[in-house]
């Protein structure tokens, strides 16, 4: 969970939340008191304001209206609650103690005077005072939700990635992306072998067993990446281009998944590629792939831009 940072924040407060609840639970057992911790909330609004209905219940607790009516329909079958009208308002039901709730109230006072006081006190011996920054971390979500915040920030629907196979209407955008890839890396650097492939990418890569992938938003393609059959149980990752604006978004991670899940598809057992460790957000990517770094076999690359040769061991069981 630490590992992921905020990302786990809700699994985080939610195993707390879990780990208190069961903790509480065990207290009020050994005392004697017959009450779901999960019902405090409710339980407490009605001890200190008297009946209530559940339309000001959910606006008391900031807690949805099936939420607050599940849990009243539960406390009334458990003889909990029951219902009444409103003293002022025939028309209106609200919920209200019963006799057993009046003496669980009575007997479970000290004891959530002492359940405070102990939570005080861990909270006391913490760095950061954790209910000030819950209260503080609420009205940021308040003020706009995250909902909000990460939809503003994400592409339309339309404007999703798509991977696309080889189409002859796109040779041009795999050429293009690559010497746009190659001017902005290595000074336009042009091998034969670039040459070969990124002008005649039919016959390197279609015609010997390999695929050339696309990444397209709405109507434009913003990526691509080529797969070459290497021998029978090899295959290469090469050509992989993403436009500039585009950097950054995921894309180049689409492409790589795409390929390294056809090669297990086609039962192969391991894929390479060559780069330059100048190049940190596609060696991070990389990496985080499972790539490593090996000796060329060759004992050095074709490529004059390329200082890295890495490889990936594929599992090949679960292919299709």
């Amino acid at each position: 969970m630490q590992t992921l940072g905020s990302l786990s924040l809700g699994s985080r407060t939610k195993r707390l939340s879990d780990l208190l609840m069961q903790q509480v639970d065990a207290i009020y057992q050994q005392q004697g008191i017959a009450l779901n911790p999960s019902y405090f909330p409710l339980f407490t609004l009605i001890n200190n304001e008297g009946p209530v209905s559940v339309t000001q219940a959910a606006q008391r607790l900031s807690v949805s209206h099936p939420a607050i009516s599940k849990m009243t329909q539960k406390m009334i079958k458990e003889g909990l609650l029951h219902k009444q009208p409103h003293p002022s308002d025939q028309r209106v039901t609200v919920v209200a103690f019963t006799e057993k709730s009046l003496k669980i109230s009575q007997q479970a006072q000290p004891i959530w005077q002492q359940i405070q006081w102990q939570l005080e006190q861990i909270m006391q011996q913490q760095q950061h005072p954790l209910l000030a920054a819950i209260d503080e971390f609420e009205q940021l979500l308040a003020q706009q939700s995250l909902t909000e915040r990460v939809v503003t920030q994400l592409p339309a629907p339309q404007d999703a990635i798509t991977i696309e196979p080889w189409q002859t209407e796109y040779k041009h955008d795999f050429t293009e992306l690559n010497l746009a890839w190659l001017n902005q890396y290595f000074n336009g650097e042009l091998t034969a072998i670039d040459q070969q492939a990124l002008y005649h990418p039919e016959q390197y890569y279609l015609a010997s067993g390999g695929y050339i992938f696309f990444a397209r938003q709405g109507h434009h393609i913003v990526g691509t990446l080529a797969l070459r059959l290497h021998d029978q149980q090899t295959m290469e990752i090469s050509k992989m281009a993403v436009q500039p604006n585009q950097q950054g978004k995921g894309i180049g991670r689409q492409l790589m998944l795409t390929a390294i899940n056809k090669a297990q598809q086609l039962a192969m057992t391991q894929v390479f590629l060559e780069t330059n460790s100048a190049l940190t957000r596609a060696m991070a990517l990389y990496q985080h792939l499972g790539f490593q770094v090996v000796p060329h076999p060759q004992g050095q690359s074709s490529y004059p831009r390329a200082d890295r040769y890495m490889t990936l061991a594929l599992n090949t069981s679960s292919k299709d």
